[in-house]
């Protein structure tokens, strides 16, 4: 007999995060499917919802878009085989996906402009309202690709962070030849540096641990320089004064978007994919006076990103360089730990299917 709980890591408060029987869901729209999930990435965003403030989960008041309010189960990158699907979802019946996460209404402005990640009434599996980490999740059939036969679960379970990585080096413009710089080698930046891949571009890598830097010319940057985390803008000027065409910066560190515009050259891009919660000084002149185009990103487009992620894992190799361990459900504390502690050297996957 199907059980009607299941397992599930479920934000309760700050630092409190509960491995515990839930409801299974049973109630599915027309265009949803259910997913058994396999993998669940853990990501900073998780992190800092639960160690720093619930900034995202919507523990106190309702989230706006997806109603949703009070404990949530985390977990909005994840892969796994639809087991059960609405009327109008019976062709993914079966399949392996990877889901996108964002849940977007198809109808307002920027959806019609396929701008979906920027959608009026967007709210996230995971983020806003109960997500993967699992073993079950709902999902609207429209975020979830299929996963090719040649792409593991193992790698397909780095998806959706690869398409956030593709999205923000699109929406920088980066064009055959360009000189790029990637601040910041870590979660996103080991993954733009994936993205860059096929662009015909030269990447350095900069970062202050050594490791990443290895990591990152194995994914296909041409150099790395390992800087100090205080190296101000003027010292890292030095270190390549040419300056860059595009610049992304990842980390989010205090002062690192000023040290990103040092590194730009007169009429390059600065590219800020880092979330940095504190206010912090931006010298605005400089970036006018040498015409720096000042871009951001966030999250993805599922049915531009989505595929083009799954293509650039199929070979296994990123999964290999990328992802630390997999921990199981009823060890997530542990994986948080590792997770906010930095000891983490990869991507975090957990799987709620026994192992």
């Amino acid at each position: 007999i199907m059980s009607s709980t299941m397992r599930a890591a479920v934000l309760h408060d700050i630092l409190d995060l509960r491995v515990e029987d839930f409801p299974k869901p049973s109630a599915l729209g027309l265009d949803d499917v259910l997913v058994h999930v396999k993998y669940n990435g853990l990501c900073g965003t998780d992190a800092s919802e639960y160690a720093k403030s619930s900034t995202m989960v919507p523990l106190k008041t309702a989230h706006p878009n997806s109603k949703h309010v009070g404990a949530t189960i985390l977990g909005h990158e994840f892969i796994g085989t639809v087991v059960e699907a609405g009327s109008k979802a019976q062709e993914m019946l079966g399949k392996r996906i990877a889901c996108g996460a964002g849940v977007s209404c198809g109808q307002c402005l920027r959806c019609k402009e396929g701008r979906t990640n920027l959608c009026d009434h967007y709210y996230t599996l995971g983020l806003s309202i109960h997500g993967g980490l699992a073993e079950f999740v709902v999902a609207p059939k429209d975020i979830c690709v299929l996963i090719p036969d040649d792409v593991t679960d193992e790698s397909a379970a780095l998806t959706q962070p690869l398409a956030v990585g593709i999205h923000g080096v699109r929406r920088a413009g980066v064009k055959k030849g360009d000189q790029v710089i990637l601040l910041g080698v870590g979660a996103i930046g080991s993954f733009v540096c994936v993205a860059l891949q096929s662009y015909g571009v030269n990447v350095v890598a900069m970062d202050i641990s050594q490791q990443r830097l290895d990591v990152a010319t194995q994914l296909g940057a041409d150099s790395t320089i390992l800087i100090t985390p205080d190296i101000t803008p003027a010292e890292i000027k030095i270190l390549f004064p040419a300056g860059a065409d595009v610049v992304f910066e990842t980390s989010g560190a205090p002062g690192a978007a000023a040290r990103g515009l040092a590194l730009a050259k007169r009429g390059g891009t600065l590219m800020l994919m880092g979330l940095n919660k504190t206010p912090q000084d931006f010298p605005f002149t400089d970036a006018v006076l040498r015409e720096v185009v000042l871009q951001t990103t966030v999250a993805h487009v599922c049915k531009d990103d989505m595929p083009d992620a799954l293509a650039l894992l199929a070979s296994g190799t990123v999964a290999r360089l990328l992802t630390d361990r997999v921990y199981s459900l009823e060890d997530i504390s542990e994986a948080f730990t590792a997770l906010t502690s930095g000891k983490a050297n990869g991507k975090i996957l957990v799987t709620p299917q026994n192992v």
